[in-house]
């Protein structure tokens, strides 16, 4: 039988196309659902995180509008974020993979009190907090660009008070000198009248012929010159001292100079003149006192040698009496002879050119300089008891914040920022309220202390943080009342008609002037603790005040030094409330030491969710709230499509179906960053 043969090239042709094509169908296919794998569990692992993050501490935010997420350990953030990869672990789909806790891996994690975050976070939520908003500044509405201008130029008003302040202190210390020198001259004046009033009893005893009491006068016009010497020695270095620190007055301001505005240039000149008019004019009356040493010793010499002929006539007298007496004639009358010596000695006495001031002596009231001098010191002293309202609590005592924060949280702020945080200080920390504070003016959290005041001075307790700041505002206060001052030409004629009523009688021009500008600092310090106290009232207070808003009568500044009580100004409604104060230094302090500020919100923020609500958590640690985290996974999984014969028919072995690649996600709660 015979067969019949047929070709099968063909067909053999179509077996191995239909196998490659089906191979690398199955290729491409098996690369799909790789890279969808990938893609899954990358979904996975971003879904999971944002599943953990959305844990996020409920009072935290709901108190400070702060995200952060609580944790203890590593392995509960891994715990936790495995259990949130559960669906997709457990799903039925083309992707067979699984993934191990073991196999997750935290690479990088950021806390709140960390780096920038804190501040990222303030940042980013009043960012849109802030939105469409005005800030309310001085009973005006503002942007907080617009703000953030108007508050550095405060700013640098307060650091040119600060440097006026130093010079005050510096004046204040010159006018003591000044006064030494007045009263040395006095002592001089006094002491030559006194002894021309020795002089006066020397010449009446031999006006009267009684050696014996001349002898006793003499005594004392030794010692009048004496006191005289002493005198001119207490002059001349009370003098020298009140050179020597004008000097040195002029110094410090020339090297002050270029932190002053032109107004405060011009106001501390005129001053420092005045000191200078006055030592340059007393040039003349220096010359006249220090000759008067040569003088008394010219009148030592002269009194010791007429000293010496009344002894020598007494002696001769005393001889020829005796000898009279043994003469048995009738006893001889020597009166004409003593008429004659001591007619003589008296003319020649009082020739004696006498020690005369001629020039002017000043009469300073003491008791008022004192009342004056007593309220430069209010600055140094209780201050907060004199500027708190009569009915306010006195702050508490107790040592309720943490002088130094140990948390590392750090700043790049710009000025703009800064007073948005600033703003964000305002809106969630307490600070002092006249009265009891209503639900509507305390912080979310609901505490009652004066932690704005913390956040600026830094204290242990609400009484020295307010002591501390209400000091500083009296300072900014008394510079920037003494600029106004010195440029009122209207308060300089009240200052320098209350110095000659209440404060010094004298003809020198100069020391008119000089005492007019110690009480210029006087009178400014005294408006500036007013000013603290009717902030402290509830009232306004304007930046430079003008001859509306002054409140402090000249005439008040003794009643004050002695009562150490003034009453605030209710009638002003015009300038910076106390919060606008605390809104100013906030920036300047920020731009000083913005860090500094944040970890003493992150103190305080920590304190108050320890301690204040409902269900305080005594155990809350902020160091222990997440910022930002990086999470690496490896899944493991295996190719579904190698599991036919075509692919190994076609490679001529079995690839290895079991796998495993690494995935990393990362979140942080800042909204732009994921």
């Amino acid at each position: 039988m015979f067969h019949k043969e047929t070709c099968g090239s063909v067909t053999v042709f179509m077996a191995l196309s239909f196998t490659m094509i089906a191979a690398l169908l199955l290729t491409i296919v098996e690369s799909c659902r790789t890279v969808g794998e990938r893609y899954y569990w990358q979904v996975a692992a971003d879904s999971s995180i944002e599943s953990l993050f959305s844990q996020f501490h409920r009072p935290l935010w709901e108190n400070y509008r702060i995200l952060g997420l609580q944790y203890r350990t590593d392995g509960d953030l891994i715990e936790e974020f495995y259990d949130f990869t559960e669906p997709y672990r457990s799903a039925r789909n083309f992707y067979p993979g699984n993934l191990k806790e073991d196999n997750i891996s935290l690479s990088e994690h950021l806390h709140i009190t960390e780096d920038t975050c804190f501040e990222e976070e303030i940042l980013e939520y009043m960012k849109y907090g802030l939105i469409n908003s005005l800030i309310s500044f001085a009973g005006s509405e503002h942007t907080e660009a617009e703000i953030s201008e108007i508050m550095k130029t405060i700013f640098k008003r307060t650091d040119e008070t600060k440097e006026i302040r130093e010079i005050q202190k510096k004046y204040a210390l010159d006018s003591n000198s000044l006064k030494a020198v007045e009263n040395a001259i006095s002592s001089v004046d006094s002491a030559a009248k006194n002894s021309k009033a020795c002089h006066y009893d020397c010449w009446t005893a031999l006006r009267n012929e009684s050696p014996g009491d001349f002898y006793s006068k003499l005594s004392a016009f030794r010692n009048s010159l004496d006191t005289i010497d002493s005198a001119v020695e207490t002059f001349s270095k009370a003098a020298d001292d009140l050179k020597l620190k004008v000097d040195n007055l002029r110094e410090d301001f020339e090297s002050r100079k270029s932190n002053l505005s032109p107004e405060g240039v011009a106001a501390v000149e005129a001053e420092i003149s005045e000191y200078e008019n006055y030592v340059s004019g007393n040039g003349a009356v220096r010359a006249e006192i220090e000759a008067m040493p040569s003088q008394t010793e010219h009148l030592r010499v002269e009194s010791d040698r007429l000293e010496l002929e009344v002894e020598d006539f007494e002696e001769w007298l005393e001889d020829a009496i005796e000898d009279s007496e043994d003469d048995e004639d009738d006893d001889y009358d020597f009166s004409s002879e003593i008429s004659a010596f001591y007619s003589s000695a008296a003319s020649e006495w009082n020739s004696f050119p006498l020690v005369v001031y001629h020039g002017e002596v000043s009469t300073i009231n003491n008791t008022n300089k004192r009342i004056l001098d007593n309220i430069s010191t209010f600055i140094d002293g209780n201050l907060l008891s004199m500027v708190l309202p009569d009915d306010a609590k006195t702050p508490s005592k107790s040592k309720d914040y943490t002088i130094n924060p140990h948390f590392m949280a750090d700043s790049t702020a710009n000025p703009v920022e800064i007073a948005i945080l600033g703003e964000y200080a305002l809106k969630y920390f307490n600070y002092y309220h006249p009265g009891t504070p209503s639900n509507g003016e305390l912080p979310p959290s609901g505490n009652h202390g004066l932690e704005l005041e913390y956040l600026l001075g830094g204290k242990e307790s609400d009484y020295k943080n307010l002591s501390e700041f209400v000091t500083r505002l009296v300072t900014l206060r008394e510079g920037l009342n003494l600029i106004y001052l010195y440029t009122d030409s209207a308060k300089r004629n009240e200052a320098r008609a209350f110095v000659t009523s209440f404060l010094c009688v004298t003809a020198n021009p100069a020391l008119i002037s000089v005492f007019t500008f110690f009480v210029l600092g006087i009178w400014a310090l005294a408006q500036s603790i007013k000013d603290v106290k009717t902030l402290l009232s509830g009232g306004r207070v304007p930046v430079f005040h003008d001859s509306g808003t002054w409140s402090m009568d000249i005439g008040g500044l003794l009643d004050f030094g002695q009562n150490r009580s003034i009453d605030a100004d209710k009638t002003n409604k015009k300038g910076l409330s106390y919060r606008d104060y605390l809104r100013t230094f906030l920036l300047g302090a920020g731009m000083l030491d913005q860090p500094l500020i944040n970890r003493r919100m992150l103190s305080r923020i920590e304190k108050n969710i320890q301690t204040i609500g409902k269900d305080p958590e005594t155990g809350f640690s902020i160091d222990e709230c997440l910022y930002s985290l990086a999470i690496g996974i490896e899944p493991d999984t295996r190719h579904v499509m190698f599991g036919n014969n075509i692919i190994p028919l076609v490679y001529g072995s079995s690839p290895e179906k079991n796998y495993s690649f690494q995935l990393s996600t990362y979140y942080k709660y800042r909204n732009d960053t994921h």
